[in-house]
């Protein structure tokens, strides 16, 4: 609920440097909102800090499509605008390398249908072999179902619930959490369902997949 989510507006530190991090990437279509989402613990709470990428090209007609205020978004420091009329997965990997090298990111975990086109860029920017594939890899494929979201979603909304989420109050994620619709199955099993949400919810969607990366890391 929007009170829940207001509860959970607490100041987020300045940096994560020195403090394990944990992220959920949501891979858009080339022209859509893209979203890394990272999370640090930090005395038992969840710091959370969302990076959000629209193409430059186009940016204020997609405002005006979507009714949303991304060009005041980006002119106020919450929405990075990629050059051209995509988001480039070259961009992104080389954002993610460019992360690696600062902070101790231990898990990004993100969604299988677009690894095939992210891969070679990860290669191509120093990620090596082992750190995509394999049981010991810093890379997570984690699919949209409900066998992996469910779990993901159901610790996410423990922590928001309990308020151990700082999220700043970032507008555009609150957007996404606004936007946010819950699909559930027979067996009351549940995931973020874009199909049925009433607008863009990739922030949450990167936020559950980080709640899943992180797993029980501090229960632990």
């Amino acid at each position: 609920s929007r009170a829940t989510w207001a509860k959970c507006a607490g100041e987020v530190i300045g940096s994560f440097k020195g403090l394990p991090v944990f992220g959920g990437l949501d891979l858009s279509e080339t022209s859509d909102l893209t979203c890394l989402a990272l999370m640090a613990p930090v005395e038992g709470i969840w710091h959370v800090k969302p990076t959000f990428w629209l193409p430059a090209q186009g940016l204020a007609e997609k405002a005006r499509k979507d009714r949303v205020p991304y060009d005041v978004w980006h002119r106020n420091g919450y929405l990075a605008a990629t050059p051209g009329a995509t988001v480039d997965y070259e961009f992104v990997a080389e954002y993610l390398a460019d992360l690696f090298d600062e902070l101790d990111i231990r898990k990004i975990a993100f969604d299988r249908w677009n690894w095939k086109h992210l891969k070679p860029w990860l290669s191509k920017v120093g990620f090596e072999e082992e750190q995509l594939e394999g049981d010991n890899a810093l890379f997570e494929q984690f699919g949209q179902g409900f066998q992996s979201m469910s779990p993901a979603l159901r610790d996410l909304e423990t922590d928001l619930l309990n308020q151990r989420i700082a999220h700043g109050g970032h507008p555009v994620l609150a957007m996404c959490a606004a936007n946010a619709t819950v699909q559930t199955d027979p067996a009351g099993n549940r995931k973020l369902s874009k199909m049925k949400s009433h607008g863009r919810i990739d922030g949450m969607v990167a936020l559950t997949m980080a709640r899943g990366a992180a797993g029980k890391f501090m229960a632990a």
